[in-house]
Parts: structure tokens; C-alpha cells; sequence
């Protein structure tokens, strides 16, 4: 089984059954009263909604929750009622239905809750910030699938190391199931946006799952073992390099990161979704068919100490995250595989550990990488662009896909810049910036583009080799896409559509958010699954 550390079952029906508690979610001021009035509540839970209303107990605000103990008769009375506000109605999305299911996922862990039923609420024919809504076609399926995504969200709750204390303590990981049931008309029809929302959030949770194991559990070779593991499980294929193969494809920039640890050589990570299996895929080849893929990278540092540029002892635990952006792929690759999707997809983790010791790789080294480019060390704690640099040039080669993006937790710098709320993107193509723009709004997930020309690969340009790793300072993330682009075929005539995100800011997050715990986020594994989405329906 996946691991996804949520414990969730979740059905659909058109009438409120019997549950510990009823939730039912409101906009801000009138609109949330002409809400309450359309939705077919039984008496007895209308007029708590209405008193709670009333009292100004409940006000819509965004996450608010409001509750009362309800006095009723018959199955569909429950002991408790929630009221979550929407926040205000002009500025409803499907992420306010989000973070309204992340919420209830919170309020349902907090009080221990065994059921819970959420009704629906009514929406508009289209709701803006859900990926795939037939245009006119019924609201309900758009809040259904952002509820379900938040809900199973804001579950997760990472919990794989409690141990003897902690059951000790009465803190026992096994809580047992939350059986949830979503109330909407039609229930009947909806079942296969309730699978569909259910594959790209235990996708996301499975990302967040492995991103949080700690370096002594995660290192290259193990996470080689996940990605096989859940390859066999959803019918991926799955192909592993280790060091050896590495060396022969003279892949010297992630041989160089990963010679530090002795015990942990490096791994590229190749999985591979086909539409219709193998059979398929070798029948379109003898016809002359072929299908380029899309090509998705991401940087799996499993621990990264800064090499013999050491990083500072505070907060070095939370390098943990710095494989995130292999994880949104790891995410991803599992999702596609679930939801069948006709698009052939291809997912490389790039992994190495960054460790000190006699055999770590050394500031002024010259290293020649996969397609001959040379890199002059300026900080062995800009190695994440060495592992990505390989293994972009070596799967473009492969695979020629018709379009690639790579995510990495890569620079600092791209917080200061832009925050903790969004990513940033660098690419050579106006069209694929807008795709993934459009992905990332549905998904509610930010980014923001950043500069990519001349000026910035001018930054890294070395005198003894081709370029450098880092070049100072300045344009700090503006180095890390310049230094990525001399991977890809970047401008002319075999110029291939290419981004690249840098998502340190929000790969992991120190406070809880709307729809997400302390820790990792899975941030980028429902943009990427919108974007390949949108692939399959252009």
C-alpha cells in the first residue's frame, strides 16, 4: 500500500445519514443566509445553523467554525452541527472549498471524530480553481472535488516515528478511520470525481509521506526502493542507474554531489507512464507512431549538509525537504498512473546525498558533465543544479520530449524574493509558462516568472571552465535557472519548451496552514497533474 498518513474513507449520498457530526459551510452575511435557506437541511439542524447564525457565533468568515450540540429525533439528526465559514461570496473559489476541507479535517482529528457529513454546498455552474470543469456544467462536481482534496489534505498528519513514548503518552497513531460522507444531489454521478480528486491528493500525501523520512531512512538507494515499490503497485515502469552506470554515461556533476557519502552513492530514478501499458506503447511503434512524452525532473538531494561549503548547524535537519521537488514528481508519476491519464508522461528523480568527508567534492573541482558542459565549483552547496544538469541533458536525449519541467528546492535566494507563498519559474517558452500558470491558479498553487536571457547566464560564466556553480550574490535564483538552461536546448532550432521551478519557498512550511500541517507541503504534484491533464484534452 501507499503510504499517504491519512486514514479517511470517503463516500457520497444524497441524504444526511446518521454522524457524530453534520458540517454545513457558509459565505460572509446575507449570502450565507440565502444559502442556508437553499440547502435541504431537516428542521432541527436549519434552526441550530440559524441561531448560530444569529448570535454571531458563526460569521462566514474564511476557516471559521462555529458548533452546537443539536437536539434531534430520527437517523438524519446528529449530535453535533459545524458551521465553516466561505469567507465572502464575490471571492469564492474552489480553494475556499479547499481550505473549508482542511478545516473540518482539522476540527475531525482535534475531536476524535469517527463520522462526519458534509453537505454540499450550492455553487455556481462553473467555480473558478478546479482543473477539467466542463464548462456550464454543474457546480457540484467542482466543490466535490475541492472538498474531497482538502479533507484528505489536511489529514495527513505524519506520524511514522511516534514510538513507545508517545503511545505512552495517549498519543497513539492509530486513531482509526474517519468515515466521511459528502451530501449532493446526484451522489450517484459524482463517484468518479470523488476517485479522481481521491488519486491526486493521496498522490500529494504520498509525496509529503516520503519527504518527511529522515536521511538516515531516505538516502538514494532507498528511495530507488519507493519509487519500484509504488511502480509495481500502479503498473509504472521503473528503471534505476546507480553509480556505476553513472560513471559510464560520464554524468560528472551528480557523481560529484553524491562521492561525499560512501554509503550512499547516487541514483537517477527513471519512471515511465504509458497510456494503454507496454503492449500499447510497442504496437504504436511497429505503426510509426510515436508519442513524445513530457518529461518531468525533479532534484531529490536526500540530505544536504552544504559539502565541505558547510551550512550553518541551525535548522540543517530541515535539509530532509531538500528532495521536495523529486517528491512532486514521485507525486505526480503516482497519479497519473491512477487516473489512467492518455498523455505519456516520464519522471526522473535525480538523488545524491551531499555529505563531508575525504571524498566530498571540493570548491575549485572542474567538472564535466553528461553533455560536455564544464562547471567550475564555486560552492559545493549549489549542488542541486549539478544533479538536475545531468539529468536533464540525459533524459532529453532519451526521451525527446515534447516538453520538459524540472522542480528543485535550488536557492535560498528565490524566498527573499518572492516569499513563502509562491514558486518561481525561469523558462524559454511564453506558451508552457502560460500552461503551467493556468495549472498552478486551478490547483491553487503560485508562481511567478522570473527572468531567463543573456544578462543572467552571464552571471555564471567561468574563466578556466565553461561556467560556474554559483556566481555570487546577486540574482541569486535568477544563477540557478541560468545555470539549468545549459542542459536543455535552450533557443534555435532545437529549442525544446522547458521551465524550471524553483520551489524552496514552499516545498515545506513552518506554520500550519489552511491545508497543510507543519512539514512538507507536496507542493507542485496538483500543478503538474493539471498540467498534464490539460496535455491530454488539447
Amino acid at each position: 500500500m501507499i503510504p499517504t498518513n491519512t486514514d479517511v474513507s470517503i463516500q457520497l449520498k444524497d441524504a444526511i445519514p446518521a454522524a457524530e457530526v453534520i458540517a454545513v459551510l457558509l459565505h460572509k452575511g446575507d449570502a450565507g443566509r440565502d444559502e442556508l435557506g437553499k440547502m435541504k437541511l431537516p428542521d432541527d439542524l436549519r434552526v441550530a445553523a440559524q441561531r448560530l447564525l444569529d448570535s454571531g457565533a458563526a460569521t462566514g468568515k474564511s476557516n471559521e467554525v462555529a458548533g452546537q450540540v443539536v437536539e434531534g429525533k430520527g437517523k438524519a439528526s446528529a449530535r453535533r452541527l459545524l458551521v465553516v465559514g466561505l469567507g465572502a461570496a464575490d471571492k469564492f473559489s474552489a480553494e475556499c472549498l479547499r481550505e473549508a476541507g482542511g478545516t473540518l479535517a482539522r476540527a475531525a482529528r482535534k475531536q476524535k471524530l469517527k463520522s462526519m457529513a458534509i453537505v454540499v454546498p450550492p455553487v455556481p455552474r462553473t467555480l473558478p480553481g478546479v482543473p477539467g470543469a466542463k464548462e456550464g456544467g454543474p457546480g457540484v462536481e467542482t466543490a466535490v472535488e475541492a472538498l474531497v482534496s482538502g479533507f484528505l489534505l489536511g489529514s495527513f498528519d505524519y506520524e511514522e516515528y511516534k514510538g513507545v513514548a508517545s503511545r505512552a503518552k495517549g498519543e497513539d497513531s492509530k486513531k482509526g478511520t474517519v468515515a466521511v460522507t459528502l451530501v449532493a444531489q446526484g451522489a450517484s454521478r459524482l463517484r468518479g470525481t470523488l476517485d479522481s480528486a481521491r488519486a491526486i491528493a493521496d498522490g500529494q500525501n504520498f509525496a509529503r509521506t516520503i519527504a518527511s523520512r529522515p536521511g538516515n531512512d531516505v538516502n538514494p538507494s532507498t528511495l530507488a526502493k519507493v519509487a519500484q515499490d509504488m511502480a509495481r503497485e500502479v503498473g509504472l515502469d521503473c528503471r534505476v542507474l546507480d553509480e556505476k552506470q553513472l560513471q559510464q554515461l560520464g554524468m560528472g556533476g551528480i557523481l560529484a554531489v553524491g562521492g561525499g557519502s560512501i554509503y550512499a552513492p547516487p541514483r537517477v530514478i527513471i519512471l515511465q507512464y504509458r497510456p494503454g501499458g507496454i503492449r500499447a506503447s510497442r504496437e504504436r511503434a511497429k505503426s510509426g507512431q510515436r508519442l513524445a512524452p513530457l518529461l518531468v525532473v525533479g532534484k531529490a538531494i536526500t540530505f544536504d549538509t552544504g559539502g565541505i561549503s558547510i551550512k550553518p548547524a541551525e535548522k540543517m535537519g530541515k535539509m530532509i525537504f531538500d528532495k521536495c521537488g523529486a517528491m512532486a514528481v514521485l507525486g505526480l508519476m503516482y497519479a497519473v498512473a491512477k487516473l489512467k491519464l492518455p498523455v505519456h508522461v516520464v519522471g526522473i528523480l535525480s538523488s545524491a546525498e551531499n555529505a563531508v568527508s575525504s571524498k566530498a567534492y571540493r570548491p575549485g573541482d572542474i567538472l564535466r558533465m553528461y553533455n560536455g558542459v564544464t562547471v567550475e565549483v564555486t560552492n559545493t552547496d549549489a549542488e542541486g543544479r549539478l544533479v538536475l544538469g545531468d539529468a536533464l541533458a540525459w533524459g532529453i536525449e532519451t526521451f525527446e520530449p515534447s516538453a520538459v519541467v524540472d522542480l528543485a528546492t535550488l536557492t535560498g535566494g528565490v524566498i527573499v524574493a518572492l516569499g513563502k507563498t509562491m514558486a518561481g519559474v525561469m523558462s524559454n517558452s511564453d506558451e508552457l509558462v502560460g500552461e503551467l500558470s493556468r495549472a498552478a491558479d486551478s490547483a491553487g498553487e503560485k508562481i511567478w516568472r522570473l527572468p531567463l536571457g543573456e544578462d543572467q547566464r552571464e552571471y555564471i560564466k567561468s574563466e578556466p571552465a565553461d561556467i560556474v556553480n554559483a556566481g555570487g550574490r546577486e540574482g541569486h535564483p535568477l544563477q540557478g535557472g541560468a545555470f539549468l538552461s545549459y542542459f536543455v536546448p535552450y533557443e534555435g532550432d532545437d529549442q525544446v519548451p522547458w521551465a524550471h521551478l524553483d520551489i524552496a519557498g514552499v516545498a515545506d512550511t513552518e506554520k500550519e496552514l489552511p491545508l497543510y500541517a507543519k512539514g512538507a507541503t507536496g507542493w507542485g504534484v496538483r500543478t503538474l497533474v493539471n498540467w498534464v491533464s490539460s496535455r491530454a484534452r488539447a
